[in-house]
């Protein structure tokens, strides 16, 4: 299946060569779309190491061998990417991209971690090597995804697998609550934290079972009572650490606008909007971090504007948008750079995989009216 994806992408890397300009009979969102589904086209054809039937950390190289694979926070992005595409415009051909990104993402499942089974960072098999927390939840959200683009139920399961791994190994329990930040239990940050409420709440809206229900709104509770930054009214990384990051911020105003949708309940789309106005002045427009860390961002804020439609929210993300797609290009069309045209990591996958993701979030939110 990895290697019909690979072709099918290379096949649309042709096809999509001539992308529209913006103009005249031209929507934004349309150009968003395309110049992202020909970006995913395009970064397949360059990180894809064809000896292990997988993406490459860097761009491939000849010498690549079939241990030289991206780390699955390198391929989240793009995997988001890839869900998002097939579900704002779904096709059999879209649908089978996310399928086969998706199996290619099982490969990173350990059933071995104690005590429950987990993602490692590394599609291999590493039964006592410590695993991260975050990283479960960045593979959960896109499980999520991918379900809501199939609606293959295997990739709920895949899903869920992460959300119980964080449930169950990640809790601390023994320590005041909140959640650990790998195995080994070296401190406690608000990363997988914001992930597990987050895909908490998206899993008890698919499902309706009110154990994930119950757990995105204890979690949630422990961050407002221990993680909350009062002076900035944003969520801090942890009790100790007053320090505020976008893509936290991102994930809880997500969960803040899910629960809102799901529960039908305003106020949580309430203070949302609140989460959100005080990141906004926390991150200005001015604010760029990396590609990845800010698609995170701007994705889920994206999420509150499809429950309230404030066009305040599509408007900072839009914004970004178009810097993207301005600046970010390399003479080769690829989406190395940062979002302002200053330099990144151009070989990472991540980089341009994270401007794939933004782009794709902001084609799939409707234009204000």
């Amino acid at each position: 299946m990895l290697k019909r994806a690979r072709f099918v992408a290379l096949a649309a890397f042709v096809s999509l060569l001539a992308l529209p300009a913006a103009g005249a009979g031209t929507r934004p969102p349309d150009v968003y779309f395309h110049a992202a589904e020909d970006g995913v086209a395009r970064t397949n054809a360059l990180w894809w190491n064809p000896a292990a039937n997988w993406y490459s950390q860097r761009q491939h190289v000849s010498t690549d061998g079939p241990r030289d694979v991206a780390t699955l926070w390198d391929v989240f992005p793009l995997f988001e990417a890839i869900d998002i595409i097939a579900t704002s415009r779904p096709s059999a051909k879209r649908r089978a991209a996310v399928d086969a990104i998706a199996r290619g993402a099982e490969r990173y499942w350990n059933p071995e971690f104690k005590p429950v089974g987990g993602y490692f960072y590394l599609p291999f098999r590493r039964p006592t090597a410590s695993a991260f927390f975050d990283d479960n939840g960045w593979w959960g959200l896109a499980f999520f995804d991918a379900y809501t683009a199939t609606h293959n139920r295997r990739f709920l399961t895949d899903a869920i697998r992460a959300y119980r791994f964080i449930a169950i190994a990640g809790w601390a329990g023994n320590a005041g609550g909140g959640t650990w930040w790998d195995t080994d239990h070296t401190r406690k940050t608000s990363e997988p934290l914001a992930a597990e409420t987050l895909l908490a709440a998206e899993l008890y809206g698919a499902t309706h079972q009110r154990a994930y229900l119950n757990e995105s709104l204890k979690l949630l509770a422990w961050a407002n009572k221990h993680s909350w930054n009062r002076s900035r009214g944003l969520y801090q990384r942890s009790p100790t650490d007053g320090t505020v990051m976008n893509y936290v911020e991102g994930m809880m105003i997500g969960a803040h606008a899910t629960l809102c949708r799901v529960l039908h309940k305003k106020s949580y789309c309430t203070k949302g909007e609140k989460v959100a106005a005080a990141a906004a002045k926390a991150f200005p427009a001015t604010y760029h971090w990396a590609t990845e860390t800010d698609a995170i961002y701007y994705r889920w804020l994206l999420t509150l504007y499809g429950a309230d439609r404030n066009p305040r929210w599509y408007r900072l993300a839009d914004a970004w948008a178009k810097k993207a797609l301005s600046n970010a290009r390399d003479t080769r069309g690829l989406f190395t750079k940062r979002w302002d045209g200053t330099s990144a990591d151009a070989g990472r996958l991540l980089t341009p995989g994270g401007t794939l993701m933004m782009l794709a979030a902001v084609a799939a939110a409707p234009t204000p009216r």
